[in-house]
C-alpha cells in the first residue's frame, strides 16, 4: 500500500497548517478553514448562491467579507492585532495574508516555547474575531476591539496554562505578559 501511495501523483499542498496543541481543536479549525476560504463568510455564501443581501464586512462595513479581509486587512482586525502585539511585547504583526498572520510566531524573538505560545495566541485571536463577527451578525452586538482583546487574553491564558507544562503562571503575570518562556 505504501508503494502504491508513493507512486501515485499526489498534489502536495503549497502551505501546511501547523496545529497547536495549546488550543482546543475547535479553535484551530477556524484558522485552518479560513486558509482554505472554507468559512461561511459573506463572499463564500454568495458564491454558493445563498442570498444574503449585502456582502460587506459586518465589522468595518467598508469591504467585501472574505476570510483574508476579516482576519487580516479589516481595520477592526488590524486594531486587534496591534493591541495584541503590544501586549505580547513583540513587534507589530505586518501581514498581507492569513499565512503571514499564522506564521508571525516564527519571527517572535525568544525560545521555542514562546513562539508556540504566540502561535496559540494568534489562533485564539482569529477564533475570537470570528466569534465577534458572528455576535455582530446574529446577536446584534456592537463590534468591540477591547472585547476581542480581553476574550483572547482570557481564553488563551486558560488554554495555554492548562495544556502546557507551565501551570505556574498567575493571571496578573499573564495580563502583563511577564511569563517565563
Amino acid at each position: 500500500m505504501k508503494q502504491i501511495l508513493a507512486s501515485a501523483e499526489r498534489v502536495v499542498p503549497e502551505y501546511q497548517f501547523v496545529w497547536n496543541n495549546y488550543v482546543p481543536k475547535k479553535v484551530g479549525i477556524v484558522p485552518w478553514r479560513a486558509l482554505m476560504e472554507r468559512l461561511p463568510t459573506r463572499i463564500a455564501l454568495a458564491a454558493r448562491n445563498v442570498d444574503i443581501g449585502d456582502i460587506r464586512c459586518v465589522l468595518c462595513g467598508d469591504y467585501d467579507e472574505s476570510s483574508e479581509h476579516l482576519f487580516v486587512s479589516c481595520q477592526f482586525a488590524q486594531s486587534v492585532w496591534l493591541v495584541m502585539a503590544q501586549w505580547c511585547k513583540s513587534p507589530p504583526v505586518i501581514a498581507f495574508s492569513l499565512r503571514d498572520v499564522l506564521d508571525a510566531h516564527k519571527f517572535v524573538p525568544g525560545s521555542k516555547k514562546k513562539k508556540k505560545v504566540f502561535g496559540a495566541i494568534s489562533q485564539v485571536v482569529i477564533w475570537s474575531l470570528w466569534k465577534m463577527r458572528n455576535d455582530v451578525l446574529f446577536g446584534q452586538a456592537i463590534p468591540s476591539v477591547s472585547k476581542v482583546v480581553e476574550e483572547s487574553k482570557s481564553m488563551s491564558y486558560h488554554w495555554v496554562k492548562n495544556r502546557s507544562k507551565s501551570s505556574h503562571w498567575s493571571w496578573s503575570e499573564w495580563c502583563n505578559f511577564n511569563v517565563e518562556l
